[in-house]
């Protein structure tokens, strides 16, 4: 945020919000593109990546495992290792990155020495046994704190074979173990059990196979790797964040307004670029013309059932819609959501019952009677960069919604906050 950061940013709101934004680059595409592009030979650009907190902590990581990346203003250059991955002299922090600390646990196993991989209080609560646990099923020797970080490889590489994943917990486990599979000894074939965001590793799977890498497919949930498929360098432009672009559609939502994102391209495999859909079913419109994509509110809100296993990210989006919604709403399908940044179920039913409204929680989501009386409050984000921007979307439609922590954002949308005041939504500062 420019002018320093805030203990807390009180949201003003304006009216129905009229607006026409890019969204920011891909955090998920541009952190798989990272690590393909330090596992290949060569060097790769990367066009438009995402400068944030997450993609810096991945650089940083991938930079301390041996490859070379150079940041330059709308493009990365990064020459890879081949998958000759060397050890660090000291761990490697992820800070707060679920992504980098689950990919490098990976990529630490193709180290030549030891690599100890932890981060942030926070992040150190969430989940990577079940990622050690396949690759240690794949022949390396790799550990964990029962299930939670710190993890460290031991490095020496990958034999291969077969594993058998759980994934309810994180997609991510799935795409880390799939990203380093062309590096094993022998073919490696990996099966999946309760795998809900799936589109997630269809991305990583894509994305492998256009740089280089030899993937079958055995059926929905099981995947062989070709050892020996290596990853070629190459240049490549990644594409709008589709998530971030969920935040600026719901400003339109809450307002009765209309938002136009300029870069929504309708070719992606980002699950989250099904939310103008759900908005559509919630009484919103939608118009398309190329690239740009466009969400118009309306003026009273429908409530929506709906299973979110599939883009759980937008739980807090959803959420705050439906308490503008007279009716009932039920979100389901988010248990995984109590394992992200936050315990997101929890943080959004306390954030919306301190403006008034009627939350249930359940253990995999959220029931929500809409459409009542809300009032302003102070919506504590729990350094939760989804939660402020979920409960920005709400104080653009109702007076005195302070959001604590505003510069969390930084994770994952640097420029949200200038972005609102660009779409019209003023902000001020509070202690």
């Amino acid at each position: 945020m420019s002018g320093g950061s805030p203990a807390a940013i009180e949201v003003v709101p304006a009216g129905p919000v009229r607006a026409r934004l890019a969204a920011p680059p891909s955090k998920s595409v541009t952190n798989r593109a990272l690590v393909l592009a330090a596992l290949a030979e060569g060097e790769s650009l990367l066009r438009a990546p995402l400068a944030s907190d997450d993609t810096e902590r991945m650089a940083g990581a991938l930079r301390a495992l041996g490859a070379e990346i150079e940041t330059e203003p709308g493009a990365w250059r990064v020459r890879g290792t081949g998958g000759r991955l060397r050890a660090p002299a000291g761990p490697i922090d992820a800070g707060l990155s679920g992504t980098t600390m689950r990919f490098v646990a990976a990529l630490a196993t193709l180290a030549r020495g030891e690599v100890r991989v932890a981060g942030r209080a926070p992040l150190m609560r969430r989940p990577v046994g079940p990622l050690v646990r396949a690759l240690g099923a794949l022949g390396a020797e790799v550990v964990c704190d029962g299930d939670l970080p710190p993890v460290v490889a031991a490095g020496g590489g990958l034999g291969g074979g077969e594993a058998t994943i759980d994934a309810a917990s994180s997609s991510q486990f799935v795409t880390a173990l799939l990203l380093v599979a062309p590096f094993a000894r022998r073919d490696v074939i990996v099966r999946v059990e309760n795998l809900g965001a799936a589109d997630y590793v269809e991305m990583t799977v894509r994305l492998m196979e256009e740089w280089g890498a030899t993937v079958d497919r055995l059926g929905n949930s099981a995947w062989r790797v070709a050892t020996g498929s290596r990853y070629r360098a190459r240049d490549f432009a990644v594409e709008y964040d589709a998530s971030a672009a969920a935040h600026l559609f719901a400003l339109a939502m809450t307002t009765g307004g209309s938002v136009t994102v300029s870069n929504a391209s309708p070719v992606t495999l980002q699950p989250d670029a099904g939310v103008p859909d759900l908005f559509a079913r919630m009484g919103g419109g939608l118009s398309r013309e190329g690239d740009a994509l466009t969400v118009d509110g309306p003026a009273f809100l429908r409530p929506i059932k709906v299973d979110l296993s599939a883009m759980p990210d937008q739980l807090g989006t959803v959420a705050v819609a439906a308490a503008l919604a007279p009716g009932r709403s039920a979100i389901r399908g988010v248990a995984v959501a109590r394992l992200h940044e936050s315990d997101r179920i929890g943080a959004i039913a306390a954030g919306l019952r301190a403006t008034g409204a009627d939350v249930e929680e359940r253990p995999d989501g959220l029931e929500i009677v809409g459409g009542g009386a809300l009032r302003g409050a102070r919506v504590a984000t729990r350094d939760d960069h989804r939660i402020a921007m979920a409960f920005a979307a709400l104080g653009a439609r109702v007076p005195g919604v302070l959001i604590e922590d505003p510069a969390c954002v930084a994770k994952t949308y640097p420029a949200f906050w200038e972005d609102l005041r660009r779409a019209g939504v003023a902000w001020r500062p509070v202690g």
